[in-house]
């Protein structure tokens, strides 16, 4: 780990907006997510989730870790597409649910042109036929 413990960082909302990187709250994220599986199961759409965490051990102080988070914030606002959306979920990564299979995800990956690339473990998770609890618990198996 870096020369700060990950608790340190800033990991606050006021249930709407995350406090550092202006990106959905976690619980507005689910209520989205449920939306937006109902749809997909309706329409026979495919949906991943693309998870980003930052490595702290890659950042020499929080204040970089930090700025990090935001601008992997910057680049998912400005680079998914419309319909798909992300939050902050831990204290060091994103959510992004896109409206793509698992292997069209790394194309959607490639375009967002994250910075620091290196220093993120990123991954992608369809949803094939799961509900949301339980998609969401082989995400957390990953992720956490």
């Amino acid at each position: 780990m870096g020369a700060f413990e990950l608790r340190e960082v800033e990991f606050q909302n006021d249930g709407l907006t995350d406090s550092l990187t202006q990106s959905m709250s976690p619980a507005l994220f689910h209520e989205a997510l449920k939306r937006e599986i109902a749809t997909a199961k309706r329409d026979g759409r495919d949906l991943a989730i693309l998870t980003i965490a930052q490595r702290p051990g890659d950042f020499a102080s929080i204040s970089e870790f930090q700025e990090g988070l935001i601008k992997v914030a910057f680049a998912l606002e400005h680079g998914l597409r419309g319909g798909d959306f992300f939050a902050r979920v831990s204290d060091g990564g994103f959510w992004a649910l896109i409206r793509t299979s698992q292997s069209n995800g790394q194309l959607v990956l490639d375009r967002l042109d994250l910075p620091r690339h290196e220093s993120l473990i990123i991954q992608i998770v369809a949803r094939k036929y799961d509900e949301h609890s339980e998609w969401i618990e082989r995400i957390d198996q990953l992720y956490f």
